[in-house]
């Protein structure tokens, strides 16, 4: 049967959207209608809350619609004939009072029709205030393209020459609000590495300061997070800037193993001291292993339950790897997003294939659900509503809307530890007929 329930795989302009929002000190203007506005600015909120209260009358300005984030145009039908420049200019005004240190104009895909020059517009209004427009974030592009293409806009406008070098700094990249995670994963990436003597200068776009990506370029290294959305950035900024970069063989920092390679890459290069990492790690293996013995003693689980999930090559890697050779788990299914065509996937591929399990990639999780699935939120409400027997763990939006009130993570050894909560108070509730 059709799955009827799939999520809108996020495009260009979300990307690009999410991109600059990630920018504390910066405000997006997006150029279009006003249905393109509503849900990356409820998003945006929800990911990096500016007020305290759901009040629509706190923002009834126009522009607004109630909500403090992503203002538009609202482009209708005589725009689009005539063109917004009279809405974009008054706009422009208003959005210049709130003393932001970047501002940026992106246009819909609609919108890059009209052809109103907006660099002009921009000038007019914004004098000395850094701006800079879109006319296209990427026709039919996906996120990851989208957030690239508007990173390299940021970063040009904000850097210059490369002059300094601050020994044993990085720079964290492919970070972006639309994680779910992002900021207790940051917090813990951050972490982890000064525990190596090592300090991040910047999370560039992933809910930084444009003062602190101004100092980014003085990093020694990038370390590349999330491969799909960071890489591409991370060799132009090499090409660009001559700041190296690294990326993790193991993929996403996710488990004990591939933290532990995550960290040792970084610290090779940067002649890091592991010995405090080290310490901590093996406490929490010992924490782990307690917690484990004593529900597979109880029941006989994690051990050969199954699983299944639904993320990018790089996370879908280092998680699959972890479940079946940490907690001899089984996959039933592997759904890949867009952007297969990595070496991630390949690695995941090989694995599979190795184990004897490479009849699960690309399974549809709808037709083959695991004991426990590892999605969206959305995808788990829709295997819900087919009365599927499992319980879901949470990794990207959409979410099902649980407020984390305390930043959580899933990435390195905290995010280690929160995986095996969930899995051990997952499966005693899991039918296992």
């Amino acid at each position: 049967m059709k799955n009827c329930f799939a999520n809108i795989t996020p495009d260009s302009l979300t990307g690009a959207l999410f991109a600059i929002e990630g920018v504390l000190d910066a405000a997006v203007i997006l150029n279009g209608p006003t249905g393109c506005k509503l849900y990356h600015s409820a998003i945006s909120e929800g990911q990096m809350p500016s007020q305290a209260n759901y009040d629509p009358f706190s923002y009834p300005e126009e522009f607004y619609f109630g909500q403090p984030r992503i203002p538009c145009t609202y482009i209708d039908g005589y725009d689009y004939i005539y063109g917004c420049s009279d809405k974009l200019t008054k706009l422009l005004k208003d959005v210049k009072k709130r003393n932001y240190n970047l501002l940026a104009v992106v246009n819909s895909p609609g919108a890059a029709l009209i052809g109103d020059d907006l660099n002009r517009l921009m000038k007019n209004e914004l004098g000395d205030t850094p701006y800079f427009s879109m006319e296209s974030t990427g026709f039919s592009g996906d996120f990851n393209q989208g957030f690239y293409n508007s990173m390299k806009k940021v970063i040009t406008l904000l850097w210059g020459e490369r002059k300094e070098v601050i020994p044993k700094t990085v720079n964290l990249i492919g970070i972006s609000i639309y994680d779910k995670y992002f900021e207790g994963n940051i917090e813990e990436l951050k972490r982890l590495l000064k525990l190596c003597g090592i300090d991040v200068i910047s999370n560039i776009c992933g809910g930084e300061s444009t003062e602190n990506i101004k100092k980014a370029i003085k990093a020694e290294y990038n370390v590349v997070i999330y491969p799909e959305c960071g890489l591409q950035l991370a060799k132009w900024m090499k090409k660009n800037y001559n700041i190296p970069y690294i990326v993790c063989e193991e993929g996403v920092s996710i488990g004990f193993d591939a933290t532990e390679s995550f960290i040792d890459d970084i610290c090779k290069k940067l002649n890091g001291h592991e010995q405090l990492f080290k310490e901590e790690l093996e406490k929490a293996r010992a924490q782990s292993y307690v917690y484990l013995s004593r529900t597979t003693s109880f029941i006989g689980l994690p051990k050969g339950a199954t699983f299944s999930i639904k993320a990018e090559a790089s996370m879908a890697y280092a998680l699959c790897k972890w479940l079946c050779m940490y907690l001899a788990m089984i996959p039933a299914s592997i759904e890949i997003l867009p952007n297969k065509d990595n070496r991630y996937f390949t690695k995941l591929k090989n694995f599979l294939q190795n184990l004897g399990y490479h009849n699960a990639l690309n399974k549809d999780i709808h037709e083959c659900t695991g004991n426990i699935v590892f999605c969206d939120g959305n995808t788990i409400l829709s295997l819900r509503s087919c009365n599927k027997n499992f319980t879901g763990v949470e990794i990207s939006l959409p979410s099902l809307g649980y407020i984390h009130v305390i930043p959580k993570t899933i990435l390195g050894i905290k995010g280690a530890l929160m995986f095996i909560e969930h899995i051990l108070n997952g499966v005693q509730f899991v039918n296992f007929k």
